[in-house]
């Protein structure tokens, strides 16, 4: 017969784990910081690189809205240079030790990670981002014209372009967590109703503007990733499968 845990050692297993996210989270705040940093030496030409998406100038309403639009752009920045290392950590602390099979595999893992996420944010300013500034620019008139300030237009791609490379994490998410026998296939046989509900509501919500035409943009691409999950999940399940036999 199987003992149970005496409730004491699940309440220091807690603790211990709590304490190390704690660490972690708090070295991942510093490599944010200290990226941030960094990219605010080159924050002016990352701008250039987004205003080249309106074909237009941005305005500043306030003396101190320009140096706070480039601390905000040098924080989006900061963000998206330290998830590698972020997932890293996530990986070492907590999903390898549950995934032997796979702890050599973890640069591999990390390579990937870091390439969906580049997807993730090509596919928004190439694609997602010009149709989306495109449609709301379209309704200007001879006698309205827009002024767009520089601190809700970084907001804007900076939102969307970090929220849809996280997106393009799900196949990578869904694979480890069908190893861990946490998902499987007759999750999203039965839940893909809630999913469509669930991606319409995410792309609300991460959407800067409440526009359907944007909201629409941001929801395609979830609904793509729950399907390409999906193929991941059954593909993990018939390995499985061709294992056991």
């Amino acid at each position: 017969m199987r003992t149970r845990e005496p409730v004491e050692n699940r309440f220091a297993t807690v603790i211990t784990e709590l304490d190390k996210a704690r660490k972690a989270i708090a070295v991942w705040a510093v490599l944010v910081l200290v990226f941030t940093v960094v990219s605010f030496f080159y924050s002016e030409p990352i701008l250039l690189a987004l205003v080249r998406l309106l074909n237009r100038k941005v305005v500043a309403y306030d003396p101190s809205e320009a140096f706070l639009s480039m601390v905000s752009l040098a924080f989006y920045c900061g963000i998206v240079l330290s998830l590698p290392i972020g997932a890293w950590m996530i990986w070492h602390g907590a999903l390898a030790p549950r995934l032997p099979g796979l702890k050599r595999l973890g640069g591999i893992i990390i390579v990937v990670a870091t390439g969906l996420f580049a997807s993730g944010v090509l596919l928004g300013y190439f694609v997602l981002l010009p149709s989306g500034i495109g449609f709301l620019a379209g309704f200007e008139s001879k006698d309205v014209k827009a002024l767009i300030s520089a601190r809700k237009f970084i907001s804007f791609c900076g939102t969307m372009l970090i929220a849809l490379g996280l997106s393009f994490e799900a196949p990578l998410v869904s694979y480890l967590l069908a190893r861990l026998g946490w998902l499987g296939t007759r999750f999203f046989r039965n839940k893909w109703r809630h999913a469509v509900l669930g991606c319409t509501v995410i792309a609300a919500v991460i959407t800067p503007t409440p526009d359907i035409w944007n909201m629409t943009l941001m929801g395609l691409p979830l609904f793509g990733l729950y399907f390409v999950s999906f193929v991941v999940v059954w593909v993990v399940e018939a390995t499985r499968k061709t294992a056991k036999t």
